[in-house]
């Protein structure tokens, strides 16, 4: 298994607190333009169906978009 019980709860955690953008580019062609039910989705699968391989992408998909959210937060902005 990929992921247990704790994983889920700090990605929870994180989602829960993160500023969610409506849509997110993930990268050239490959686009989420509705992130919270994505989050929601995604969450509501991983933790239905954890230990089961095949679901695993679903985690897998969560914690791209986290590290994605995550290196745009640490980004530095550009100035108006």
């Amino acid at each position: 298994m990929k992921y247990a019980d704790k994983d889920i709860q700090e990605m929870e955690d994180f989602f829960k607190t993160a500023e969610l953008p409506q849509s997110i580019e993930l990268s050239k062609g490959s686009n989420i333009i509705d992130l919270p039910a994505f989050v929601f989705s995604h969450m509501a699968i991983i933790k239905l169906r954890k230990g089961v391989a095949l679901f695993e992408v679903f985690y897998d998909r969560l914690l791209f978009v986290k590290n994605k959210i995550s290196a745009m937060a640490d980004a530095p902005q550009e100035a108006a």
